[in-house]
């Protein structure tokens, strides 16, 4: 009987990420960068409730694209200073995502990535955009590439 207490216990603590809970401290949308206008933006982060990552138009003027880089948000845990950590896709590397929201359609996106020196940590002020304010381009790429986003 032991055994398969103990059994159990295993195959409870190796649930699949995506079976864990996703707890955004956001709204689902569209951030940007807080220095940039809803109605120009040309790129920023997608929300939709189960993936997160970047929309963008590149090259000259923002003439190619558009093009997501989103993934499926695996699992979130809290993180010292009010952080929440998105684990992105099944396994945590040593880079991360941390968000804390900072105003109602504002956060603040901590990125740590590995250097040379060990972790480079980046904050960058976002802020939620409307559907309603984006450009008819941005609009069209969140239509084709986030359509959860895309409420008229």
């Amino acid at each position: 009987m032991r055994g398969w207490v103990l059994a159990l216990a295993v195959i409870a603590g190796s649930v699949p990420a995506a079976a864990q809970t996703i707890k955004m401290p956001i709204a689902k949308g569209f951030w940007i960068a807080a220095t940039a206008k809803c109605a120009t933006a040309t790129n920023g982060y997608a929300y939709d409730g189960a993936r997160w990552g970047a929309v963008y138009y590149y090259g000259p003027n923002a003439s190619m694209g558009p093009v997501a880089e989103m993934e499926k948000i695996g699992r979130t845990n809290p993180v010292p200073g009010g952080f929440t950590n998105m684990q992105l896709g099944d396994f945590q590397g040593a880079g991360y995502f941390h968000l804390k929201p900072v105003g109602p359609a504002r956060v603040i996106l901590r990125t740590g990535a590995p250097g040379p020196e060990g972790i480079q940590v980046m904050d960058d002020q976002l802020i939620k955009c409307d559907y309603a304010a984006l450009s008819p381009k941005m609009k069209q790429a969140l239509q084709k590439l986030a359509p959860a986003l895309a409420v008229k």
